[in-house]
């Protein structure tokens, strides 16, 4: 016999005993194993229950760091981007009191016009000033929009403002012609 095969008829002599003894179990013996297995299967069971509960516990305070450090961040990066818009803002506001400046000096042309027309005016004819006076009233409105404009203008920058100002620019020199042409007609 191979040394395997021994092993095995001695083990085998050694538990026939051992069966023999447990075949002789009463049914109380037999119900009360059972009762001790699924107790200890639900204390295996509670266990592992509340490891778990342990670890999600653990996970949730994990996504609450985590969310916490997120709502940090994003805090910080908001003040960040508002010093960094505010930083922005004080960069444009001279070149919008330039605009504003540059504006100003067009529409105070369209001023100069108006005023030394009104005053030619005043020499002429009853009827020639009456007609005038009715064109110049145009011309007023359009100067009045032209003001409204300039606020317009100081809210645009780059490419956009440059074709805003371009547009104010021509139709400041419309209304020029429009004036000089009321002046002719005195």
């Amino acid at each position: 016999m191979t040394r395997t095969s021994r092993m095995l008829t001695v083990a085998a002599l050694i538990l026939s005993p051992a069966a023999m003894f447990g075949c002789n179990r009463t049914p109380t013996e037999a119900h009360n194993d059972g009762v001790e297995a699924q107790k200890h299967a639900d204390e295996t069971a509670a266990e592992a229950r509340k490891e778990a509960a342990d670890k999600v516990a653990e996970a949730n305070r994990e996504v609450a760091r985590a969310n916490d450090d997120a709502r940090q961040k994003a805090a910080e990066a908001q003040a960040n981007a508002n010093e960094k818009i505010r930083e922005a803002n004080h960069a444009i506001e001279p070149a919008h009191n330039e605009v504003h400046d540059w504006a100003q000096k067009k529409l105070d042309t369209v001023d100069n016009l108006i005023d030394g027309a009104s005053a030619k005016a005043q020499a002429a004819a009853p009827a020639a000033k009456a007609k005038f006076n009715n064109a110049l009233e145009d011309v007023k409105r359009q100067r009045d929009t032209l003001q409204t404009e300039v606020a317009t203008l100081e809210t645009n920058a780059g490419d956009r403002l440059d074709k805003s100002k371009e547009e104010f620019s021509q139709h400041v020199d419309r209304i020029k012609d429009n004036i000089r042409n009321i002046e002719k007609s005195l």
